[in-house]
């Protein structure tokens, strides 16, 4: 049996507000599924490490070392990693940028919800 709720808003304005809201959230629960924060962060020191041509490397290193791989192997995987983790991101990013131009331009509340809606099918996908 489904379920239906339905929510009701003082105006539209409280409905914008709400839905930009999801919008965010629909978002950012995308972002978590590619990377939960602590590897977002890891990453970031890595890709971070590839970009030096001086000083240490002590995340890379260590990799290459665990896995018995030369150093340039290691850096060129972090770095053809870092530019689909980003280019993932920008994905979604857009994604939410339009939505949240969609649903300030909406008509009703009815037309916002739909927008999240398309938006967390989208990104689900």
């Amino acid at each position: 049996m489904s379920k239906l709720s339905v929510t009701t808003f003082a105006d539209l304005d409280d409905a914008t507000s709400r839905h930009l809201d999801e919008a965010d959230q629909v978002a950012e629960r995308a972002l978590r599924r590619l990377s939960s924060p602590m590897k977002r962060g890891l990453h970031a020191a890595k890709a971070e490490e590839a970009l030096r041509t001086e000083g240490p490397r002590p995340l890379l290193d260590a990799e290459a070392d665990a896995l018995d791989e030369p150093i340039d192997i290691i850096i060129a995987q972090v770095t053809e990693q870092r530019k689909k983790y980003d280019a993932k991101c920008a994905k979604i990013e857009s994604a939410r940028i339009k939505a949240r131009a969609d649903i300030r331009a909406a008509a009703s509340a009815a037309d916002q919800k739909r927008i999240v809606n398309r938006l967390s099918a989208d990104l689900q996908a």
